[in-house]
């Protein structure tokens, strides 16, 4: 049985974008399992943003995660259950919940962190620091880009 490795690689950009983030994110959320931490990439990345972001409306979360706010539900639930997170009735809007980190979420944000800055690391292990910057600034300029053509 022939591994990915294997595999042929397609040189379209678009394929070989779409191919590294997953090849990336099954590497975090292996990192993640074997951290034994109990959260997926998802959960943490909501999480952190969550964190950047303070006190935020739910819609307003799932916008900036790039998300369906029916999304956003399970990984709340989740992390709402394992009391990273609390949802409250917003002041300003009784319609809309407010997202806020609980004091538990700060240990457990930390080592998520640790465990996925050490994985990143791992897997960008062959550019330097100016190809990986350089590399940023693309990404983030595509992003950017599409984001504003929708």
């Amino acid at each position: 049985m022939k591994s990915s490795a294997d595999a042929p690689v397609d040189d379209n950009l678009a394929f070989l974008l779409v191919t590294a983030a997953r090849l990336l994110r099954g590497r975090l959320e292996s990192a993640l399992q074997g951290a034994e931490l109990d959260i997926s990439t998802s959960e943490s990345r909501t999480l952190a943003m969550a964190q950047r972001l303070g006190a935020v409306r739910q819609a307003e979360l799932a916008a900036s995660l790039g998300i369906e706010p029916m999304s956003l539900v399970s990984h709340l639930d989740r992390l709402e259950k394992a009391g990273l997170i609390r949802r409250t009735a917003d002041p300003n809007d009784r319609r809309s919940k407010l997202v806020l980190l609980t004091p538990a979420a700060q240990p457990q944000l930390k080592q998520i962190r640790k465990v996925l800055d050490d994985a990143r690391r791992a897997a960008m292990h062959a550019f330097s620091t100016t190809e990986l910057a350089t590399f940023q600034v693309y990404l983030q300029r595509l992003c950017r880009d599409l984001m504003n053509d929708v």
